[in-house]
């Protein structure tokens, strides 16, 4: 039997892995439905539910049902809790967000002694995501980052009594919780945090919750300049394809997916979403679905020929996808597992690691390259406007040079 080390770092007391007490299994589940909906990261939204598990079993334990949850309950169940040897970090960090939902869900009055500031934020990260979908026409991908990354700030006014105070919005407390917020993040993440509370603000303006715009004031992250498109060199493509081993069924999928990408410049998300149904062999075309939009493109020889060497492999599977998990339950891939496949090709090939996005440039950069216009880069990429597209004629050096005025002379 193997001896714990005195040394090691004590554990939290072990809640059972098949939950019991009144608040399984449904409403765990309504838990984790909410936490996805609120737009929370599947690390922060487990804790969450981990933390209304425990609750669960602390009711069981106690003999309370679901109907007696409320304020002195729950303040008991944090009492218990944080009087054990070791203290699980849900209970300190997590209890706001799970009385939260216990109010979302009918299962605790707001009205009984419960602060009203949580309600108050729900109620505006409802409305705030109700104003994103309806007249920014946003997808709800989007939308559940802009609150991930911007509705603490709402947290940020709402007073101990209850109340979120609008007037106390300025451009001090904006930038103060940018710069928290985006402590532990790189360039891009601050980036994109930045542009979630500037939606925030302009939602506020807009509905009347502050009288005047404060997205002027907020400062913009150092380090966000945005950079040329980088691809990738042939030799590179060569490498990824050279380790894709065509007789085995992964092999077959992996050249599929690299072949794909990049020829004809799909988005990671774009190729995990394909469906049998999107392939048209008769007519050589293949629909491509992503941002919101929808445009054909014609399938090239060598794309067609990888997609059916991987067709013919590809194992049954449970939904239509094209490219599909090769371990149980086989469905199709997520956006991450795209990715993901790019990187361990580069790994296995001996390359600096390459991400799907990066193929995708590859095949914008390639038709300018061979002499192709702007207008047939968009039609690739599915741009919809051609100013998206001109971040890679920057890249077309050789184009560019033609450009150049020799030293000394006017240009005409």
């Amino acid at each position: 039997m193997t001896k714990r080390s005195p040394t090691a770092r004590p554990s939290v007391d072990r809640i059972p892995l098949v939950p019991v007490g009144p608040l399984a299994p449904a409403v765990l589940a309504e838990c984790s439905a909410w936490t996805a909906g609120l737009g929370y990261s599947p690390g922060y939204a487990a804790q969450i539910v981990n933390l209304a598990a425990r609750l669960s079993l602390w009711m069981h334990t106690a003999g309370a049902g679901l109907d007696q949850i409320g304020p002195e309950l729950l303040d008991r169940f944090v009492a218990v809790e944080s009087s054990r040897p070791v203290v699980a970090d849900g209970v300190r960090t997590r209890m706001g967000a799970l009385r939260r939902f216990l109010i979302a869900a009918g299962y605790l009055s707001a009205s009984d002694g419960e602060p009203g500031a949580a309600t108050e934020v729900l109620a505006a990260v409802t409305a705030w995501r109700a104003w994103m979908r309806d007249d920014l026409g946003l997808l709800e991908r989007t939308i559940d980052a802009r609150c991930y990354y911007g509705a603490g700030l709402l947290d940020a006014i709402a007073t101990a009594d209850g109340v979120v105070e609008w007037r106390r919005l300025d451009a001090t407390v904006v930038n103060e919780f940018v710069a928290e917020r985006g402590r532990p993040y790189g360039a891009v993440t601050r980036s994109h945090i930045v542009d979630s509370v500037r939606c925030l603000l302009r939602w506020a303006l807009s509905t009347g919750r502050i009288d005047r715009d404060l997205t002027a004031g907020v400062l913009k992250p150092p380090g966000t300049r945005r950079a040329l498109p980088r691809g990738v060199s042939a030799d590179q493509v060569a490498a990824l394809l050279g380790v894709c081993d065509p007789t085995t069924v992964i092999g077959a999928r992996d050249r599929a997916v690299v072949t794909i990408l990049v020829r004809l410049g799909l988005r990671a998300g774009e190729a995990a979403r394909l469906t049998l149904d999107d392939i048209d062999w008769t007519a050589g075309r293949l629909r491509v679905t992503g941002k919101g939009r929808e445009h054909t493109l014609p399938i090239p020889v060598d794309v067609g020929e990888a997609l059916a060497t991987w067709l013919r492999a590809r194992p049954v599977a449970l939904d239509r996808g094209v490219f599909v998990r090769m371990a149980a339950p086989r469905r199709m891939l997520t956006t991450g597992g795209i990715s993901g496949i790019i990187a361990r090709l580069s790994d296995l090939a001996g390359i600096d690691r390459i991400y799907a996005h990066r193929l995708r440039h590859t095949a914008a950069m390639d038709i300018l390259a061979a002499g192709g216009t702007l207008i047939e880069a968009r039609e690739l990429l599915g741009h919809v406007h051609t100013a998206t597209t001109m971040g890679y004629a920057k890249v077309d050096l050789r184009s560019l040079r033609a450009l150049v005025v020799p030293f000394g002379q006017v240009p005409r």
